[in-house]
């Protein structure tokens, strides 16, 4: 039996970790969920997800790009993914990922989605960019 790949969300939105949790869990994925970068960096003491989540504005208008450098670096976690969720196009009308260049370098997203996404979309990031072993652990690259 293989474990499942574990897929992390950092967002202070309950009802997105939610709905996010229960399709992805329906799909056999270990979800894991914190509301903030702090919970994040302690969970990831522990925990080595296959993807990590982010949410460009919790507590402060940047605390997904901190949150993405600080994992960067970390040694044991640099390898994995990093996914920029963030509302700021439905909120202004302007997307936000094509300004942000030096952004995204500087704490290493692989990808940045515009909110609302959809299970759907967020289940094909997944089959994309995690990279795992046969027994569901996260691969060094």
């Amino acid at each position: 039996m293989t474990t499942p790949t574990t897929v992390l969300f950092v967002d202070d939105d309950r009802d997105f970790l939610q709905s996010k949790q229960l399709y992805l869990e329906a799909r056999g994925y270990r979800v894991l969920t914190v509301e903030s970068p702090d919970a994040a960096m302690a969970l990831l003491e522990r925990e080595t997800p296959a993807i990590i989540f982010l949410d460009l504005m919790m507590e402060h208008v940047d605390d997904g790009f901190r949150l993405g450098y600080r994992i960067g670096k970390d040694e044991r976690l640099s390898h994995i993914p990093l996914v920029m969720l963030s509302g700021v196009a439905a909120e202004t009308g302007t997307r936000f990922d094509g300004e942000a260049g030096g952004l995204r370098e500087w704490s290493r997203l692989a990808r940045f989605l515009d909110k609302p996404v959809t299970g759907k979309q967020v289940l094909a990031v997944i089959e994309e960019l995690a990279v795992v072993t046969p027994d569901g652990e996260p691969a060094a690259v």
